[in-house]
């Protein structure tokens, strides 16, 4: 057995999820609270770039699918959020040599290849969201062949089902607050640029958070690499009395001697870190640095579920917990495949207002009910690929 056809596509534009930088919507962005609401990002320091997202966003932010077919005619695939044309362009250019000829078993050789053949311009963003994609799609393919689904190739099930928290923002949150979830992680809209204001009103939404979901509803914050080390520690003396499970991703990417020193200061409070890592490498340094509580890795970003299990060793090691950052199919197959992965996020997208599918390139996707998903034993991901708004790499417009 044998891969034959390495198959590449974008994704049309303003379908649900898909829509891109262009639209300023980065991983899941539907419109919506994500682009019409004030959220604190990287670039909120630039007062022109601070409230729009298409003012920034580059095509390194776009979905991509890869799609991976055998001699036998078995089809895997895995519809990617971040990555876009230039991730298509490296399988296309580069990676295509490793994967076709290759017997689709043999994951751990074609992902070194990929990796080590990557190592002079590439080791993170673009070249290691296509090493995912591929690692991704790979993982659905052989889970067709064997007719398994993938969390059985990690050990099976963890769980019967799996918890999740809510990311959302303050702005439609009240949506959210009858749906099941153990937690709610809040998008935050404000940072050092807002000086005090900025703290206290930090402070007032998690207090109107609280009031609005209950004391046994645990509350998250989602920095996005939009804070630095004084705003982070000032907002968490602030947060002491409202028992605030974690802060997440305060700093930029590597940050990891700041990280340790943050966590240190802010605790009880947790520090959830690896949003933007990339490679088992970056996390090691996580972890030997004592950097951070819970360990977030990307799986579409962070080298797919081949460097996803490793990392998720490391942690194990540690006696820390893994939550993939995100919400996707492919991340509910790691979570429940894992024993040190006790939970999944879910992210609402559009108007925020009910639980509905992440993706329109996605068929069949596994939805949350009662704030718990349920993953079938339909082979590979169990879910199908939409071709009606896929659009082949290179074609014409």
């Amino acid at each position: 057995m044998e891969i034959t056809d390495v198959r590449l596509y974008t994704v049309a534009e303003g379908t649900q999820g898909q829509r891109g930088a262009d639209a300023g919507e980065s991983q899941y962005w539907g419109g919506g609270w994500q682009t019409d609401a004030l959220i604190a990002n990287p670039m909120s320091i630039y007062e022109e770039y601070r409230d729009s997202r298409t003012s920034w966003m580059g095509p390194g932010q776009d979905p991509f699918v890869v799609e991976l077919e055998t001699d036998e005619g078995d089809v895997g695939f895995c519809a990617n959020y971040g990555g876009g044309r230039y991730a298509c362009d490296v399988i296309d250019t580069h990676y295509r040599r490793f994967l076709e000829g290759a017997n689709p078993f043999d994951v751990e050789r074609i992902w070194e290849q990929m990796y080590r053949s990557q190592l002079p311009y590439g080791q993170r963003g673009i070249s290691m969201m296509a090493i995912s994609g591929v690692d991704l799609a790979l993982y659905d393919l052989i889970g067709k062949i064997t007719d398994q689904p993938v969390y059985n190739l990690f050990g099976g099930r963890s769980m019967d089902e799996i918890p999740c928290y809510v990311t959302t923002h303050m702005d439609v949150m009240e949506h959210m607050a009858g749906e099941g979830f153990f937690g709610v992680k809040l998008a935050a809209p404000w940072g050092p640029a807002d000086g005090k204001a900025g703290l206290r009103k930090t402070e007032e939404m998690v207090a109107e958070t609280q009031a609005l979901f209950g004391e046994d509803t645990d509350v998250m914050i989602d920095a996005y690499m939009a804070w630095d080390k004084e705003f982070t520690v000032r907002v968490a003396e602030r947060l002491r009395p409202y028992d605030v499970k974690w802060i997440e991703d305060p700093l930029h990417p590597g940050a990891v001697t700041e990280y340790r020193d943050i966590r240190h200061d802010i605790h009880p409070i947790q520090m959830a870190v690896g949003n933007l890592e990339f490679g088992y490498k970056a996390y090691h340094q996580l972890l030997d640095a004592g950097a951070g509580d819970i360990i977030q890795p990307e799986l579409q970003w962070c080298g797919g579920l081949t460097e996803a299990h490793r990392i998720a060793e490391m942690c194990k090691g540690h006696g820390l917990p893994i939550c993939p950052h995100g919400a996707s199919v492919y991340n509910y197959h790691f979570v429940m495949a894992h024993t040190n992965a006790p939970y999944a996020e879910y992210l609402t997208v559009a108007d925020g207002t009910e639980v509905r599918p992440i993706f329109d390139a996605i068929e069949g996707e596994p939805l949350p009910e009662d704030g718990s998903i349920d993953l079938g034993d339909d082979p590979g991901f169990g879910v199908e690929l939409n071709h009606d708004i896929l659009k082949p790499f290179g074609s014409a417009d």
